[in-house]
């Protein structure tokens, strides 16, 4: 963000028609490669030198990803396995976002054991 508060984007995928190919092995390690590296905490930066380009890349950084949500009538399960997005469940085991928050036509939850509750 610029000190005007204007973000500026750190990528150009959408500019350039850069595009992961769905079923590329090297597409899934792209992606997890690109979480992995923009998907982070911001530690807070006290700093008396607000210009400092350093710091201000570190306090003042927002990653905005987008994926193609599944439900029932367009689930995937190749896409599922590649998943990179993944909630943890209470048992502690990751579950892919998408699958997890899968619903019915009756807005019914599909991943939860019925009587399970939610933490």
């Amino acid at each position: 963000m610029r000190e005007d508060n204007v973000l500026i984007p750190t990528t150009l995928f959408g500019r350039t028609g850069r595009n992961l190919h769905p079923d590329s092995r090297q597409s899934y390690e792209q992606a997890r490669d690109y979480v992995r590296r923009h998907w982070k905490y911001c530690e807070p930066a006290i700093s008396g030198d607000s210009d400092n380009l350093l710091e201000r890349a570190r306090s003042h950084f927002l990653c905005i990803s987008g994926m193609a949500f599944q439900d029932a009538w367009n689930i995937d399960l190749g896409r599922l396995h590649r998943c990179c997005i993944h909630v943890l469940v209470p048992d502690g085991n990751p579950t892919p976002f998408c699958s997890y928050y899968l619903t019915a036509s009756d807005g019914r939850k599909l991943s939860q054991p019925v009587g399970s509750e939610l933490f």
